[in-house]
């Protein structure tokens, strides 16, 4: 069903003159804004034929049984008709001036595809109609037909309808609940756009789908997540799409007044948008395109507008904890950089681990996702420290064991305190275990071997080298080649071998481009 235009009262339905056109203006899109087939009330019945008397005594009978009915002299009227108003039902001859009853048959399925038809035929062209009837239509009835028996197909297509219908809404309802379920669990941001768009990609069988967010009241700019071929973005969408306060099933060329025209949207057929709002406020549309084939469904625009509430409000708590996150993120950082500044021989430590860190994962050829990983638990991973006291950071002789068992619970409380922000989840093994040692005899595990994440074993390299090349308060720094002779020696010990070449590597590297870049380096 394709209309945007908000349609008269059902009553007002009425048979079409012969020979006429229906009297109802195409407008060609549909909207939430014209009322449906399927609609609580009467069912809404087309009587197609060639036969002014035939249409009249059908029609007639249908209508003493309670339907709302309107009538077309052939399958190209019908189509101008279906195209202006909804219906639930088609009853068509098979032979036809202008267009005939198999040729209309096609284009309801392509185009109405949840509207159900049934097929009258004379004896002679039965073996046509069981053929219409492997192509998609209901049943077929046989002329000269008793008005009783069409009358009794009629509802049983339309009970058969109601059946596929409510078991939409339950997939939806389901749906709807497993999507609740898991969301409950999700909170950042990224999963739950995932979540959201591999749901509405199983549910429609859309070839492809987007969900594009717009920038919060701050301007800050969210992710877009995606699945399947080219993803859409912010720049193929238009005005009209932007304004939607419901969601939209277009087909065909009508799909252009929501998509700009260009070599991502060139081969959309069909279109199911999606806004996303929250307290009066879009917050972005979620967009299901199919690049041919069979149109999207009524059906599965009601399932988005069931899904869409609780799509909103997800997002919409995602984005408020992703400024939270974002903001405790930015208080992490600003207690990090105070903690150094309390030390002034530790200044800037946190960076460098991190920038060590980070090149030794890549030397190792680890993920891109990993490798930015490192670099943030490098920031983070002296986090601990705020337990200590500042006479204890900046000691000039050795600390008491006292002291040194309060140093040495610095990982496990930075573990502790950033444990419960989703955010810092995947960084914990780098703030806690970074003074583990390969022969197990670190602290505060006593881990060895693969039982210490890659992430600590490469920090742990990177930490003791900013440590042995930097000034502290108890001695001066040794210089590069001290220090790497030191880590070498360690290997196998403290240290894992492998980490330790790439970094011997790495480091050579990151030294040569701060030289060209005339910035400070361990000399």
């Amino acid at each position: 069903m394709l209309a945007s235009s908000v349609m008269s009262s059902p009553s007002t339905l009425t048979p079409a003159p012969p020979e006429s056109e229906p009297s109802t203006e195409h407008t060609g899109e549909h909207d939430d804004n014209r009322p449906e087939a399927g609609a609580v009330g009467p069912s809404r019945i087309l009587v197609v034929d060639d036969e002014p008397t035939i249409r009249e005594i059908l029609c007639d009978f249908l209508r003493m049984e309670g339907f709302q009915v309107a009538d077309a002299a052939d399958g190209r009227l019908a189509l101008v008709a279906l195209e202006a108003r909804p219906f639930d039902l088609i009853i068509t001859d098979l032979k036809m001036p202008e267009m005939g009853g198999l040729e209309l048959l096609a284009l309801v399925r392509e185009r109405h595809p949840d509207v159900v038809t049934l097929i009258m035929t004379g004896f002679g062209t039965v073996e046509t109609a069981l053929q219409a009837m492997k192509s998609g239509a209901f049943d077929y009835v046989l002329k000269p037909f008793k008005v009783e028996e069409v009358v009794h197909t009629v509802k049983r297509a339309l009970d058969q309808q109601r059946l596929t219908r409510e078991n939409i809404e339950l997939k939806a309802s389901l749906s709807l609940y497993r999507l609740a379920s898991r969301l409950g669990e999700e909170v950042l941001l990224e999963p739950t756009l995932n979540l959201l768009v591999e749901t509405v990609h199983d549910q429609t069988k859309a070839g492809r789908v987007s969900l594009l967010l717009l920038p919060d009241e701050e301007g800050t700019r969210f992710p877009v997540a995606h699945v399947g071929g080219v993803p859409l973005t912010d720049a193929d969408v238009t005005e009209a799409a932007l304004g939607l306060r419901q969601s939209v099933l277009s087909n065909d060329a009508r799909v252009f007044r929501f998509l700009r025209r260009s070599e991502h949207t060139e081969t959309v057929t069909s279109l199911l948008a999606m806004p996303l709002t929250s307290r009066g406020r879009l917050l972005g549309l979620l967009l299901a395109v199919r690049d041919g084939g069979p149109p999207f469904v009524e059906g599965q625009r009601k399932l988005l507008t069931i899904l869409a509430d609780r799509a909103a409000a997800a997002v919409h708590n995602a984005q408020l904890f992703s400024t939270l996150e974002r903001n405790f993120r930015t208080s992490i950082e600003v207690f990090v950089t105070a903690l150094e500044e309390k030390d002034r021989y530790t200044r800037g430590h946190s960076e460098r681990v991190a920038e060590f860190s980070e090149v030794t994962a890549r030397e190792l050829g680890l993920p891109e996702e990993t490798c930015e990983l490192v670099y943030q638990a490098g920031r983070l991973h002296d986090i601990g420290k705020l337990t200590l006291r500042v006479e204890e950071l900046n000691k000039p002789a050795g600390l008491t064991q006292e002291e040194f068992q309060r140093f040495k619970a610095h990982p496990g409380f930075g573990e502790d305190l950033l444990k419960n922000v989703p955010a810092f989840r995947k960084v914990l093994p780098g703030i806690g275990m970074h003074h583990e040692k390969h022969d197990g005899t670190g602290y505060p595990r006593g881990l060895g071997g693969d039982e210490i994440p890659m992430m600590a074993r490469i920090m742990a390299v990177a930490d003791t080298y900013d440590a042995m090349t930097s000034h502290r308060a108890y001695r001066s720094a040794l210089k590069h080649s001290t220090a790497m002779d030191e880590i070498r020696r360690c290997a196998g010990t403290q240290f894992d071998p492998a980490v330790v070449t790439a970094f011997t590597h790495a480091i050579e590297i990151w030294r040569e481009r701060r030289r060209e870049e005339g910035r400070d380096f361990p000399r």
